[in-house]
């Protein structure tokens, strides 16, 4: 999931470098996303496919409402389509975090309690990024002036569940070592 950041972060620059074309922007980034990505997309990987259905459903848009591709909405599309996929998951016991660690570990440890625990809190901490970001990307429109504080407000969240995503589980684990 983490290497799905490289290409959300460098739309804005294929923008400026597509003098403003965000059509061709968000389907170059799509095309980008399908080459890193690929393997993830054809399994169904939740996030991955809601960032390609949000870039295509925005290039689409940006052809007939130019007044509202941008940026910023495609923030509000993906943040919002990303949050309550997750609350969602989460809700019916089916984190999407299990997507990617069911393909890194045993069998043996799929099937633990500790496995389960450990998704379901990494997917929380996810969901809260992705709502945050929701949130800044609504107050990035109605407050442009203060855009830095709210592009350091999404970044943080997005590194702080970046950094809970990697050390968490091994903490976990060990503290459960401890009491046993």
């Amino acid at each position: 999931m983490i290497r799905l950041l490289i290409p959300w972060l460098m739309l804005p620059y294929v923008i400026d470098w597509l003098d403003g074309d965000f059509a061709k922007s968000a389907l170059l980034i799509v095309v980008f996303i399908g080459g890193v990505c690929f393997k993830n997309l054809v399994r169904g990987f939740v996030v991955e496919n809601i960032v390609v259905v949000t870039l295509v459903g925005m290039a689409v848009l940006s052809l007939y409402w130019p007044q509202y591709s941008g940026v910023e909405t495609t923030k509000i599309l993906l943040y919002g389509l990303l949050s309550v996929a997750g609350w969602v998951g989460v809700l019916l016991g089916r984190p999407f975090t299990l997507q990617y660690s069911v393909s890194e570990v045993t069998s043996i440890c799929d099937r633990s309690g500790s496995f389960f625990v450990i998704n379901n809190t990494i997917s929380i901490v996810w969901c809260v990024s992705f709502s945050i970001n929701l949130i800044l990307a609504f107050l990035n429109i109605s407050f442009e002036f203060y855009w830095p504080l709210f592009l350091l407000g999404s970044y943080m969240s997005i590194l702080i569940a970046s950094v809970i995503t990697e050390v968490f589980p091994d903490a976990y684990l060990k503290k459960c070592e401890a009491r046993s």
